[in-house]
């Protein structure tokens, strides 16, 4: 009886492992860019004319290596833009970072409260749904000012500065999200960079 019992633990405890989404991160990468779109100035003296944000980068590739389908389109929220049962990806920098990216650019941008208080933009690129070996690419791009003096963006930080927070920019860890719940977690600081 006991032999039974002990089997049958074992058993629900590996159903239990097996239901959880199986994800590889496959490849991350980040850089600094300037061709991540223009934003249109609408007063002032250069009215009319576009600026290009100059943004923190982040590129992912992760895979499905499970047997079942992740995440779904069937769900569009028209506020957003994306399925709310799609895959999501955030970045929670560690406590370096955090001091790194507030010494240089003044608030979290990692934190959607912070973006939006220093009217910096955040996009976001990435497929809602992984089938089964299949992989992804993503990326999360987020503002960290302009080139040139305008009314619209602040200045972003100095070559210098930027090179320091790329340099510090994967002392973070990746989170996924389907639907809320967390489905995955990766430490960047220990990815191939």
């Amino acid at each position: 009886m006991r032999f039974f019992i002990g089997i049958s633990i074992i058993l629900l405890l590996l159903a239990g492992c097996s239901s959880k989404p199986s994800l590889e991160l496959v490849s991350s990468t980040v850089d600094i860019m300037d061709d991540t779109g223009e934003i249109g100035i609408t007063s002032g003296e250069k009215q009319g004319e576009f600026i290009k944000p100059i943004s923190l980068s982040y590129d992912f590739i992760i895979k499905n290596t499970g047997k079942k389908t992740l995440g779904g389109a069937e769900k569009p929220n028209g506020e957003t833009y994306e399925f709310d049962d799609g895959i999501k990806l955030a970045i929670e920098p560690n406590e370096k970072l955090t001091s790194v990216i507030k010494e240089i650019v003044g608030i979290n941008i990692y934190n959607e409260e912070g973006r939006n208080e220093a009217r910096l933009g955040f996009g976001k690129t990435g497929t809602p749904v992984l089938d089964p070996n299949q992989e992804g690419k993503y990326s999360l791009d987020f503002d960290l000012g302009a080139s040139e003096e305008n009314p619209e963006l602040r200045i972003a930080p100095p070559k210098e500065q930027l090179d320091k927070l790329v340099k510090n920019a994967m002392e973070a860890t990746l989170v996924i999200y389907i639907e809320e719940e967390e489905v995955g977690r990766f430490d960047l600081s220990n990815s191939n960079k």
